[in-house]
């Protein structure tokens, strides 16, 4: 339970000191921002993270260019944060689902599960392909990526490996746990990319059956 919510009836009403209250201009930006980040997931994924210009994001998300970057000094920068929202909102509800399994011996297929259903659904990873090719060649942004994705994989990575195969594991196992999720994740990569470059090779079922046979080749203890 929230112990905010059991604080006495007294405090729970005593006024909020302003700086805890969202004023109107603060909430207007937050609806902006919104709008900003849904209309770029919408357009990258429809023209590529290259193709797409903060022009089109703009009329798309009903707001002016200067309002776009009010928020974001570059393309760039707003890639990166819809990318740490978006990813961290996939990790939380993975994370949820295999925690509101109580038999821990069935995590394993239900992790499997989504993780299949991610990569046969695979328009958010070939985006993800393409920004790190094109961060690659731009050192700057190459390591705003990497710190980005080492601080995302550190919080989703907290406790994951016991989450999934419960605790009492010894510290080499959930080290080669933890490598052989980062083998999995590159090899998925390749089959997305695979899969657009020759689509009649790697069909929908073959991509599903590809990916539960990495991830039993691979996640196990």
């Amino acid at each position: 339970m929230d112990p905010f919510v059991t604080v006495s009836s007294k405090i729970s009403h005593m006024p909020q000191p302003p700086r805890l209250l969202k004023n109107k201009p603060q909430a207007r930006t937050e609806v902006t921002k919104t709008k900003i980040l849904d209309a770029a997931q919408l357009l990258f994924a429809e023209l590529g993270f290259e193709n797409t210009q903060l022009d089109e994001v703009a009329a798309r998300a009903g707001c002016s260019r200067g309002a776009i970057y009010a928020h974001y000094a570059s393309k760039e920068e707003l890639f990166l944060e819809l990318m740490e929202q978006r990813v961290h909102t996939k990790f939380v509800t993975m994370r949820k689902m295999l925690e509101n399994e109580p038999d821990v011996s069935k995590r394993l297929g239900v992790f499997k599960r989504w993780i299949t259903n991610q990569v046969c659904d695979p328009s958010w990873g070939t985006l993800m392909l393409e920004f790190k090719l094109y961060a690659i060649r731009r050192p700057e942004l190459r390591e705003k990526l990497r710190n980005l994705y080492e601080e995302l994989f550190k919080d989703a990575a907290k406790d994951f490996v016991e989450i999934l195969f419960g605790k009492g594991l010894t510290k080499a196992v959930r080290a080669e746990v933890e490598r052989r999720l980062g083998i999995l994740g590159g090899a998925l990569n390749g089959i997305i990319l695979e899969s657009h470059f020759r689509p009649g090779l790697l069909q929908a079922n073959h991509l599903q059956q590809l990916t539960e046979e990495l991830f039993d080749a691979l996640i196990h203890i």
